[in-house]
């Protein structure tokens, strides 16, 4: 399940959100002026296969509509791109390995909730996960409740956390009990 740990690293939005009352609506309408963005992040992955968590250090940039980019740079050197149909995987040295997200139903729903998530395109992801808003436009939380069969065989829950237009922390709970912490920091969005 390597490959979902990218699309943990995601970013959101650098436009403002509005004062007041604050909506799943405005969260989205916020995330839908999304541009280019790239910030720092530290991942943690918790997984009953590992004796100790390992964490990643690296940077992730999103390009509008849906190209994500994870380049991790500690413990390792590799570089993930999202883009279209397509997710290529490069490892220092070595050849570099293209997957079709077709041949991949349940990772392609998710990673198209994802980006939906940054186009700020909340009809796409309520067709795909029972959405919930928490807290207000200072401190928030998203919390994305898997309701396609396809991602709820891997995922329990995301929860994006976030504080007034910037992106703070995304946790990923697989069905498996393993999650993935991602912190985001630097300048991002």
């Amino acid at each position: 399940m390597g490959i979902l740990s990218l699309v943990a690293a995601l970013m959101l939005s650098s436009a403002a959100i509005a004062q007041g009352a604050f909506t799943i609506d405005e969260l989205m309408r916020t995330l839908a002026a999304t541009t280019d963005a790239a910030a720092g992040f530290t991942e943690t992955r918790h997984s009953s296969a590992l004796k100790a968590p390992l964490v990643t250090i690296g940077e992730l940039r999103y390009t509008r509509p849906g190209r994500l980019e994870r380049q991790v740079k500690t413990p390792y050197d590799e570089r993930y791109l999202v883009d279209g149909d397509q997710v290529t995987i490069t490892r220092k040295g070595g050849t570099p390995r293209t997957i079709s997200l077709a041949s991949q139903p349940a990772l392609a729903g998710f990673l198209d909730t994802l980006r939906a998530t940054l186009r700020g395109d909340i009809a796409t992801l309520r067709r795909t996960y029972r959405v919930e808003l928490e807290g207000d436009a200072a401190s928030w939380r998203l919390v994305l409740l898997p309701a396609d069969p396809d991602v709820a065989e891997f995922i329990t829950v995301i929860r994006v956390a976030g504080n007034a237009d910037r992106l703070a922390e995304m946790e990923v709970v697989e069905t498996s009990g393993d999650r993935v912490v991602t912190r985001f920091s630097g300048a991002g969005p």
